[in-house]
């Protein structure tokens, strides 16, 4: 690759680094070829680093090279710094998962490294990609920069509950078995599906059109307000009144087409073998759509606030009693396996008064008649979910 392609690519990616709430701080390197990186000087704002704080250096040389030059799968890794990172590290002890996604990158310890020489961190990634560093951060790697990215991103997110998740008890440790299984299937079998190459684009009518773009337009959404990181996160609309359109399982939001959406028979499950693989919770939509009829829409996310809530196993009331009117209660459904149809069951029995719901130890849910209400109604249930946690100064009347 070369270097210019390979900066824009690192720079455009860094730039998903929002710091809407907490800033985060560090490094960032890319493997260019062989026998060269990239690397960013210094430890300022990830999301701020230019092509000035740009180096080109030899993987024979450095501890990052040695790291690149002895992982061939590895081709980006990122020191990520917050205040919270470093809270959860200073004891030196691993820290038990209690989010989903966390798992399926760790298994059921976050690791903490005594430092951040070549030999402990080369050795920590054997069955993981992303650790934490003694009184210093986060590190997160990945086969491309955009994964790297949404690695330290779920650390920082893990971090801030075990932080913020005081406030509601503590967090409750996902089971040590399921965690590893989390871990095994997601490096197994998620990020392979949907890696065959261009799905072809057939045509669809008017309506059916609009709605693939207006879905690939709030998942993008969702990444760039926070509310989800990478491809974790679904969406979907109901199509007609026995079909659904949902975003496909394991892709960016920034490389899906109209194409690569799913349609999907909300009774049946079946979708035509020449499609992409749906979400994961593809059960858990459709279970929505058949029990309400005005529902319309269903996003799920990954975002900060609410996964405090979920690692703490808890729901919260409605700041405004026009949003409980209008939304209901935040509440939590009883646990089940990601993806099963147990969960499923759970989500469309808590959502019987409210068009929002935590998912133990996974996300939220919402519903509405449209993406973009169900969108308005994500939003402002983080931003409450943040104000309780002390996230941010932001009023609570941006929920209006």
């Amino acid at each position: 690759m070369k270097y210019e392609q390979g900066a824009e690519l690192m720079l455009d990616a860094l730039r998903g680094i929002h710091g809407k709430f907490k800033k985060l701080y560090g490094q960032a390197a890319m493997r260019l070829d062989d026998d060269t990186y990239i690397l960013s000087g210094g430890t300022g704002l990830l999301s701020d680093i230019n092509e000035d704080n740009l180096v080109v250096c030899e993987i024979s040389a450095g501890g990052l090279g040695e790291v690149f030059n002895v992982r061939k799968d590895i081709n980006a890794v990122i020191f990520g710094i917050t205040a919270d990172m470093v809270s959860v590290s200073e004891g030196g002890s691993n820290v038990r998962t209690a989010l989903e996604d966390l798992a399926q990158l760790t298994g059921a310890e976050l690791k903490v490294l005594p430092d951040a020489s070549p030999e402990n961190i080369i050795g920590a990634l054997e069955d993981t990609s992303v650790c934490l560093v003694k009184d210093m951060g986060g590190i997160a790697t990945g086969s491309n920069i955009r994964k790297a990215v949404a690695g330290i991103q779920i650390v920082e997110k893990a971090c801030e509950a075990e932080i913020h998740g005081k406030l509601l008890g503590g967090t409750i440790p996902i089971d040590a078995e399921l965690a590893e299984s989390y871990r095994r299937e997601f490096s197994s079998d998620y990020v392979n599906r949907n890696e065959q190459g261009k799905i072809p684009f057939i045509g669809f009518e008017e309506k059916e059109f609009e709605l693939r773009g207006q879905l690939i337009d709030m998942g993008r959404e969702l990444v760039k307000r926070d509310l989800s990181y990478g491809s974790w996160g679904n969406l979907s609309v109901r199509l007609n009144d026995h079909e659904m359109l949902i975003t496909p399982s394991s892709m960016d939001y920034f490389d899906i087409k109209p194409e690569d959406i799913v349609r999907m028979d909300i009774n049946t499950l079946e979708y035509s073998g020449d499609q992409r693989e749906p979400s994961n919770e593809s059960l858990m939509h459709a279970a929505l759509y058949r029990k309400y009829e005005d529902c319309d829409a269903v996003i799920h996310t990954h975002s900060n606030g609410i996964s405090t809530f979920a690692a703490c196993e808890a729901g919260f009331a409605a700041g405004h009693e026009e949003v409980r009117r209008l939304v209901g209660d935040t509440r939590v459904t009883s646990y089940a396996r990601a993806g099963s149809a147990e969960l499923a069951e759970a989500v469309v029995e808590t959502m019987l008064d409210t068009h929002a719901a935590v998912i133990p130890h996974h996300g939220a849910v919402y519903t509405g008649p449209s993406l973009q209400v169900a969108f308005r109604v994500a939003e402002a249930i983080e931003i409450r979910a943040r104000n309780i946690l002390d996230f941010d100064s932001k009023p609570e009347d941006d929920e209006e």
